[in-house]
C-alpha cells in the first residue's frame, strides 16, 4: 500500500500532535514541514513538549530536515514568495495548521504548487469545498473536494452533542460557552494588545473572548441557523477545556432523558468521537484523550422543565489531531482509487 504523503504547514500545538500521531503511521506519511521557527527550535519542541511529554520516538537533525522514528522529513522555513514546491517534494496533501485565517486564494496556491488537496486545521476565512466535523457531517466527504476544513476544536466537541440533542429532543435556542485553557494567542504577562483583554496575563486571569464555533455549527446544522450563540472564557490552566451548553427545548425534558439519548449516541453513532463518562472527572482527567469530547453525565441538569445544561470536556489538541488523521486516512483511500483508475 502506497502511503499518502503529507506536507505540514505550521508546527504549533496541533502540528506537534500530528507529528507524533504520524511518526509511525503506515498509511499516512509525513514528508515535509514548513515552519517559521529555526530548525533547532522545531526539533527541540518536538522532542520535549510540556503537554505531551518527551517524544517516544527518536528525533535527529540533518542538513535540510529531521529524522523522526527513522523516517526523513524535510524541514524548511516559508519561502519569501508563494508556497513550497509540493510536487517536487512528493507531497499529495497539505495540512495547514498555522491557525491563521487563510483566503481561498492562499489555499489554492498549494494546489497550483502540486498538492492534490489541502486540509485546513481551523475554520476557513472564505468558504472551503467542505467543512467536516465527525459526528455532525463526516459522511459529506467526496472525492472531488480539494479544500477541506476540519473546523475548530470547540466545534468538534460541541457539534456532535448539539446534533444529537437537536434531532432527538428538539432545540429552539442554544448558547455554548467554551471554558478554554489558555493558548498562544494570549500572553503570560500583561502586554499592550489591540484586543486589550487578550493582552492580559493568561496564567493569572479569567479572560472572556469571542468564539466562532457557533457560526461554524450554524452552517453545518441548518436547523440551528439563527438560533445558536456562543462565547469563550479562557482560564488559567495549560490544557483541558469544556463546552458548557445550554439549550431551550420545545417541550419538557429531564436530565435522565438527556443522558439516555446521549449515552445511546456515544455507544452508537458517536462511538470513537464522543466518550460517555459516569465518574466525577475534572479537566486533567481527559488530557490526551483521542475523543473529540467526553460527555460528563453527572453534570447534566434541567431548569424549569425546558432548559437543559450539559458539560462536555475536551483536550485542546489531541482529540482534534486524531480527527485530522482519520480524515487523512480517508483521503488516502481516495488517492489510491484515483491512481488505480
Amino acid at each position: 500500500m502506497n502511503p499518502l504523503t503529507i506536507g505540514l504547514v505550521g508546527c504549533g500545538r496541533i502540528g506537534r500532535s500530528l507529528v507524533r500521531l504520524l511518526a509511525r503511521h503506515e498509511g499516512v506519511r509525513l514528508a515535509a514541514i514548513e515552519e517559521l521557527s529555526e530548525p533547532e527550535a522545531v526539533k527541540y519542541l518536538l522532542e520535549f513538549d510540556t503537554l505531551l511529554g518527551r517524544s517516544p520516538d527518536p528525533i535527529r537533525g540533518y542538513d535540510g530536515g529531521l529524522e523522526i522514528a527513522g523516517r526523513q522529513v524535510a524541514l524548511f522555513r516559508p519561502p519569501a514568495e508563494g508556497v513550497p514546491p509540493w510536487r517536487e517534494l512528493g507531497v499529495s496533501v497539505v495540512v495547514e495548521a498555522t491557525g491563521k485565517a487563510r483566503s481561498r486564494q492562499e489555499l489554492e496556491a498549494h494546489l497550483a504548487a502540486g498538492a492534490r488537496r489541502v486540509v485546513l486545521c481551523s475554520p476557513s476565512a472564505e468558504p472551503p469545498d467542505v467543512t467536516l466535523i465527525a459526528g455532525v457531517n463526516g459522511d459529506a466527504l467526496a472525492p472531488d473536494q480539494r479544500i477541506l476544513s476540519v473546523g475548530s476544536v470547540t466545534a468538534n466537541c460541541a457539534g456532535p452533542v448539539l446534533r444529537v440533542l437537536s434531532r432527538q429532543l428538539g432545540i429552539e435556542r442554544a448558547f455554548l460557552t467554551t471554558v478554554h485553557a489558555f493558548s498562544n494567542q494570549l500572553r503570560l504577562a500583561d502586554v499592550p494588545s489591540p484586543d486589550q483583554r487578550s493582552g492580559r496575563a493568561a496564567g493569572e486571569n479569567i479572560i472572556p473572548q469571542e468564539t466562532n464555533a457557533d457560526e461554524v455549527l450554524a452552517e453545518l446544522l441548518p436547523e440551528l441557523a439563527g438560533r445558536i450563540s456562543g462565547m469563550a472564557i479562557h482560564v488559567p490552566v495549560p490544557n483541558g477545556s469544556l463546552v458548557d451548553l445550554t439549550c431551550w427545548h420545545p417541550r419538557e425534558v429531564s436530565a435522565e432523558q438527556i443522558n439516555a439519548v446521549m449515552r445511546t449516541a456515544c455507544e452508537g453513532e458517536l462511538a470513537g468521537v464522543i466518550d460517555w463518562e459516569t465518574e466525577p472527572i475534572v479537566s486533567s482527567d481527559i488530557l490526551h484523550t483521542p475523543f473529540s469530547g467526553v460527555f460528563d453525565s453527572l453534570s447534566t441538569m434541567v431548569v424549569g422543565g425546558r432548559v437543559s445544561k450539559t458539560l462536555t470536556f475536551y483536550d485542546n489538541a489531541w482529540g482534534y489531531a486524531n480527527r485530522v488523521v482519520e480524515l487523512l486516512e480517508r483521503l488516502g483511500d481516495f488517492e489510491r482509487e484515483e491512481t488505480a483508475a
